[in-house]
């Protein structure tokens, strides 16, 4: 009998623990013998998902299944960023008396913020059955949908493909995707530039890009130029864009700056320095050109030649205008002599040829152009004055020769 009895209670208590383990987790619940016992549960949502900026109606069930009826049931919403309560609707309800086994139902009609962040977020709920007792608190979510544009980066192009120092009209093409749910409406973009990069004309760092709807992209192009001594790397850019925000009526105008990054590769660079032989050219003068050339840059230069290129007007006569230097490693220097003649009647003032420095880099051909300046600053010595200072010269030999001879007789 006593036996029986100490089964009988162990029985007992494995079927309340068994029960226990039953009940499902997603019910907020006050449970105590014999008493009334609320459990809360979140119905349904109107619209699904939230939209930001609109209002939102949410059906809540309050449900007496203990043994007795609950009395003095009371509900508090406790809503928080972005949701807020309708200015006439009220965060308390007074249920009074809830049978056993029965339920209830509340609705809250709340309003999203116009800058509600797109995912979930959190909701609260509490209710007790008299003011001893401690609150029920039940937590729930509630997805909620921006209506706003959403502008990032997409992708970034150039032409050429790679960018070099010293470097003019460097076409930029940036995607700029809209990732949000709203229309960005009269876009206009600007880049701004760090130290050693220029727009290539006025107006042409900005591009006006119009409507980007959601899911859409639309491309800004824009035109640089790159320094000569900046080094090579990665420089960072900001894009400043304006767009009118339609999202909820509200149409406001907003900024948004976006970073992207405009990678310069290495490149030979060229010092060319000028000698002319001789250094004060005359007219009707036989000379020539000294080049040396340095690679200044920070990439090798292979098969480097130079092309030097006069106009048809100007008073000299090149035996050869191209010469073959080679490979120039990183501050190495070559150099290339032409041999030319300066016409008899060449104006005394200063020239500008042009030369074209030609090397291989990464197995394609560039070029680069100089200027050379050749000045001719003396007239054309008198051939009877020189014939007269030939003659006389030999007649002071002659007249040394004989007097010589005359002694050592």
């Amino acid at each position: 009998m006593y036996i029986g009895a100490i089964y009988s209670r162990i029985l007992a208590i494995l079927l309340v623990f068994s029960f226990l383990l039953f009940i499902p987790s997603s019910y907020a619940y006050l449970s105590v013998p014999d008493t009334p016992n609320l459990k809360i549960l979140e119905l349904k949502q109107d619209p699904y998902p939230a939209r930001a900026g609109e209002y939102l109606n949410i059906w809540i069930k309050v449900e007496n299944y203990g043994s007795r009826e609950a009395e003095n049931v009371t509900c508090v919403l406790l809503p928080e960023f972005p949701f807020s309560l309708k200015p006439t609707e009220s965060p308390e309800r007074e249920i009074g008396g809830l049978p056993a086994m029965e339920e209830m139902v509340l609705k809250y009609k709340l309003m999203v913020d116009t800058d509600a962040p797109e995912g979930w977020n959190e909701m609260r709920i509490q209710c007790r059955t008299h003011e001893s007792v401690p609150w029920i608190v039940y937590d729930f979510n509630i997805y909620v949908k921006s209506l706003e544009p959403e502008l990032v980066v997409g992708s970034i192009t150039s032409e050429p493909t790679k960018l070099f120092p010293d470097s003019k009209e460097n076409k930029l093409i940036i995607e700029i995707q809209n990732v949000g749910n709203g229309d960005a409406e009269l876009v206009k973009t600007r880049l701004t530039l760090p130290d050693g990069f220029e727009p290539s004309e006025s107006y042409s760092d900005t591009a006006n890009l119009g409507t980007v709807q959601p899911g859409k992209s639309k491309e800004g192009t824009y035109y640089i130029d790159i320094d000569k001594n900046i080094k090579p790397g990665i420089y960072p850019a900001k894009l400043l864009i304006n767009y009118k925000d339609t999202a909820n009526n509200r149409n406001e105008y907003k900024n948004k700056t976006l970073y992207i990054e405009i990678r310069v590769k290495p490149l030979p660079l060229f010092e060319l320095k000028t000698e002319t032989i001789p250094k004060n050219l005359s007219q009707g003068d036989r000379a020539q050109i000294k080049l040396s050339i340095r690679n200044a840059g920070y990439e090798e230069a292979e098969s480097v030649s130079i092309r030097i290129y006069k106009q048809s007007d100007q008073p000299f006569d090149f035996d050869e205008k191209y010469e073959y230097i080679g490979n120039l490693k990183t501050n190495q220097t070559g150099e290339a002599v032409f041999s030319f003649d300066v016409n008899d009647d060449a104006k005394l003032k200063t020239y500008i040829l042009r030369a074209e420095i030609r090397y291989v880099l990464n197995n394609e051909v560039k070029t680069v152009e100089e200027q050379i300046l050749v000045s001719v600053e003396l007239p054309k010595k008198d051939s009877k004055l020189l014939l007269l200072a030939v003659l006389l010269a030999v007649f002071v030999a002659v007249i040394g020769i004989y007097y010589g001879w005359k002694k050592t007789k």
